[in-house]
């Protein structure tokens, strides 16, 4: 199946490079840009101080990470379905539309920081620092995500935890839809509802 296989590749490509996404992130108000004082402020992020309202996203279930109303505005199903994945690698949740072959994936990465993508920005095709909820974030692609119909990002929730958002569109919607709205989308809608850092 379709979803499978990019899920798949999503988390190969993880499990290769700490540091590595599959997506790109749009611009959706929550966006920041890359200039000097935005990019200083994403980079202090990594050391925890600058994070507000830091989350857990460990503290629920995975597949609790979507609530079910977000689900719907996405276009995807309400129940979502963990996803086998690797030893040692994070575990991820995946919510499918029952009409198509659109996808949401949402997964927390422990013992991570921003830093590991900043340090390797020139390595990725497509590139930006993101801001979703005061939170920084990062898109980080080694391949294009109109071209792929795939997009991934990051959104760190405290010092060293982030959470990735994976999206795919269907194949008609290739070169039209942008996977990386989605992906946008499904942080903007989902992150409020994470519990508070302890």
């Amino acid at each position: 199946m379709r979803r499978s296989g990019v899920i798949a590749g999503g988390v190969l490509l993880s499990v290769v490079l700490a540091g590595c996404s599959s997506g790109s992130a749009e611009q959706n108000g929550d966006s920041a840009g890359t200039t000097t004082g935005e990019s200083t402020s994403s980079s202090e992020s990594s050391s925890g101080s600058a994070i507000a309202n830091p989350k857990d996203a460990t503290a629920v279930g995975v597949c609790e990470l979507l609530p079910k109303e977000a689900a719907v505005q996405l276009g995807v199903q309400p129940q979502g379905e963990k996803e086998e994945v690797e030893s040692g690698s994070a575990p991820a949740c995946v919510w499918e539309s029952a009409e198509d072959f659109t996808s949401v994936s949402l997964s927390p990465v422990q013992g991570r920081s921003l830093d590991t993508y900043y340090e390797h920005e020139s390595e990725y095709v497509d590139f930006e620092r993101i801001t979703v909820h005061g939170h920084p974030g990062v898109r980080s692609n080694r391949v294009k995500p109109m071209e792929s119909g795939s997009c991934g990002m990051h959104v760190a929730v405290q010092e060293d935890q982030l959470v990735q958002s994976f999206t795919t569109v269907p194949s008609d919607d290739t070169g039209s839809a942008d996977p990386c709205a989605l992906a946008k989308k499904a942080l903007r809608l989902s992150l409020p509802s994470w519990p508070a850092a302890e």
